[in-house]
Order: structure tokens, then C-alpha cells, then sequence
């Protein structure tokens, strides 16, 4: 029984560690203290490690703004876009494993609607995670009672982002909109470390000693 217990703790604490990893923050973009009027670099707000937010287009006309976000104050937007445009994230992951990411995009009726998910370890070598991927039209509102579901794209996770000094991730265009005024924004972008193989682990322990001593 005494063995039971402790082997039981144990796994209690590895679940109890799980729900703590899952709260870890390694990079959080809201840009509501750095608030895009350009093309970046824009400062996470949270996160251990933090990192830069920029975007890129080809049109010398495009322009960056930062209206409102999904039930937030503030997101990044801009227009002017062209095949290949695209908004990039930069962080670290450097000591976590499972590593995996979130984030809202919504366009305007306008705007381009068709986007590749790249992710990167040295921001030369691509892989590519989603390709020709949708974004709605969701209206935003900086009202968090209309926060938009709808609008959260992911989880996205691939084993090369773990443990990295640097991981990139890019949302690139794959259409040029025939308006140049439609705009494309985005929102909350969230990289996290994944808790679901230490809670099962914990899990599984606790059944499997459960099913021993029944």
C-alpha cells in the first residue's frame, strides 16, 4: 500500500507539473504595447523568451495599422498585399519539447483569403506546416464579449521547433487580391510548450496501479 502511495505521488506530480507547463508562455504577441505602425519589429508582450514580429511586402504602397483585434484592443493589419507578402514571428524555444502554436487572422472582404504556414530554425530553410489554408472574414470587435472563435487558427506543432535557440513562423500569401486596399490582420499569437504527454503519463500510472491494488 505504502509503495502504491508513493509511486501515486509521483504521479500525481507529474500531472501537477503538466497543468504548470501548460501555463508556460515562451512568446505572446497582442500588440497592445507595441502597437504596428510599420512593419516591425514588434516586441512580444509576454513570455519567457519574448521575440520580434515583423511583415513584408513587395508593393511600395502597403501600409501597416493596428485596429482592433479578436476582442482586444489592438491587432496587426496591413494591405497593399502580394503573392508571397507575408507576417513573421521569431522566438525561442531553447529547453521546452512539444512546442506549439495559435493564432487569429481575419481579412477584409477584400483581402487576401489563401496563406501558406511555414516554420523555420534558421529563417533561410522552410518547412511547410498548412498549405493554401482559408482565413474567414470574421468582423473583429476590441469588445471581448465578440470575440471571435471562428478566427483561432491551430494548434500547429512540428518536432524541429523543440529546444531551439531561434524558431521562425511565417503566414505567407498565396494569392495577390485584385483591390489593393483589402487588408489581412492578426492577432494573439501564442507559442507554448504542449503538456499532453506528461499528463498521460501521470494518468496512465495512476490506472495502471488502480487496476494492480483493485
Amino acid at each position: 500500500m505504502k509503495r502504491y502511495l508513493a509511486v501515486a505521488a509521483v504521479a500525481a506530480m507529474l500531472l501537477t507539473a503538466s497543468v504548470a507547463q501548460g501555463t508556460i508562455i515562451l512568446a505572446k504577441w497582442t500588440f497592445e504595447t507595441s502597437k504596428p505602425t510599420t512593419a516591425g519589429p514588434h516586441a512580444a508582450e509576454e513570455g519567457i523568451f519574448g521575440g520580434d514580429a515583423t511583415g513584408y511586402h513587395t508593393l511600395s504602397g502597403a501600409a501597416y495599422s493596428n485596429p482592433a483585434g479578436n476582442g482586444s484592443a489592438e491587432s496587426f493589419s496591413s494591405n497593399y498585399w502580394n503573392t508571397g507578402d507575408y507576417y513573421q514571428f521569431e522566438t525561442s524555444t531553447l529547453g521546452y519539447t512539444d512546442v506549439q502554436f495559435t493564432f487569429d487572422q481575419t481579412r477584409s472582404s477584400t483581402g487576401p483569403a489563401t496563406f501558406d504556414l511555414l516554420v523555420s530554425t534558421d529563417g533561410t530553410n522552410w518547412t511547410t506546416l498548412a498549405t493554401d489554408y482559408a482565413v474567414g472574414t470574421a468582423s473583429w470587435s476590441s469588445n471581448p464579449a465578440y470575440y471571435k472563435p471562428e478566427s483561432v487558427l491551430g494548434p500547429f506543432a512540428d518536432a524541429s521547433l523543440d529546444n531551439q535557440t531561434k524558431i521562425y513562423i511565417r503566414m505567407v500569401s498565396k494569392v495577390t487580391p485584385t483591390n489593393t486596399g483589402g487588408t489581412n490582420r492578426i492577432d494573439n499569437v501564442t507559442v507554448t510548450p504542449e503538456p499532453v504527454t506528461i499528463t498521460l503519463l501521470g494518468l496512465g500510472s495512476l490506472l495502471f496501479l488502480r487496476r494492480r491494488h483493485a
